[in-house]
């Protein structure tokens, strides 16, 4: 595969599931990738055979990509809940009002 093909598959693996700027990073390093080692002397199509499937390594970037940003869970959720606990109890103290009976019942102290 030349690697115009390549970089054209990987960019096509990789459209909608990453923001264009992502895309045309990953999409250079490789291009430049590929011409360093045909400078090093390796032919085109056998560098882009070693890095092998560009759909299959658009899968694996994604993934990698993906894993790299947060997300919410329940335990992301507990610990959100018990600081806003936290705050409201504060405040509540702060201005002589009573909350922790308030609080108890919206949020029931359960752990995942």
């Amino acid at each position: 595969m030349t690697k115009k093909d390549f970089i054209l598959q990987l960019r096509r693996s990789l459209s909608g599931k990453l923001g264009s700027t992502e895309i045309n990073e990953i999409a250079a390093y490789y291009e430049e990738y590929i011409e360093i080692q045909v400078r090093k002397g390796q032919e085109e199509q056998q560098v882009t055979a070693l890095l092998g499937d560009p759909v299959l390594l658009a899968k694996s970037i994604f993934n990698a990509e993906y894993n790299k940003k947060p997300r919410l869970n329940d335990t992301t959720f507990f610990s959100l809940g018990t600081r806003v606990k936290s705050v409201c109890m504060g405040l509540g103290n702060r201005l002589g009002i009573k909350v922790k009976g308030l609080i108890e019942k919206s949020f029931h102290d359960k752990r995942p």
